[in-house]
C-alpha cells in the first residue's frame, strides 16, 4: 500500500512473523530484521513502513525502515553486524537459527538483506492513520 500526504509518499509493507520474532521486535531487542532478499523485498526503501503481523495472534506493530544492507549470504551479514541489534547475545545462536530457516541454496540464489528498524515517529503514524481511514 502506498501512503501519500503533503507530497511525501511511503510504502507500507506487510510481513507475517513467528511470535518469537514479533516479541523481539516489539520489545526493542531486534532492531535489525534479517531476510532472504526475495523479490518482494526489492521494493522496500528507507522511509517505508513495515507492518509486522504475529502469525498466531494476528496482532500488529509498525516499524520504519531506517536503512537497508545487502549481503551475498547470512554468514557475511551476521559476521558484520552486532548480534545485539539482531536480538541475540552471540553470533553462533544467530547462525544456528538462520541455518535452520534458510537453505544454502536459497542464500546463494537470493542473498540476504538486513532491514534497520525504528519505531515510526508521531508524524509518520498520524499520516498513516489518516490515510488509512480515508481510503
Amino acid at each position: 500500500m502506498v501512503v501519500c500526504i503533503e507530497g511525501v509518499c511511503v510504502m507500507k509493507h506487510l510481513i507475517e512473523v513467528y511470535p518469537f520474532a514479533y516479541h523481539k521486535i516489539l520489545g526493542g531487542q531486534r532492531k535489525i530484521d534479517l531476510r532472504l532478499y526475495l523479490k518482494r523485498f526489492h521494493n522496500i526503501h528507507v522511509g517505508d513502513t513495515i507492518e509486522y503481523v504475529n502469525a498466531e495472534t494476528k496482532s500488529c506493530l509498525l516499524r520504519e525502515v531506517k536503512g537497508i544492507a545487502l549481503f551475498k549470504d547470512f554468514k557475511t551479514l551476521i559476521d558484520m553486524l552486532p548480534p545485539e541489534m539482531i536480538g541475540y547475545n552471540n553470533r553462533e545462536e544467530i547462525h544456528l537459527r538462520v541455518e535452520r530457516q534458510y537453505s544454502k541454496e536459497d542464500q546463494e540464489k537470493y542473498g540476504a538483506c538486513a532491514l534497520f528498524l525504528a519505531e515510526p515517529d508521531a508524524r509518520t503514524l498520524a499520516r498513516m492513520n489518516f490515510l488509512e481511514r480515508s481510503a
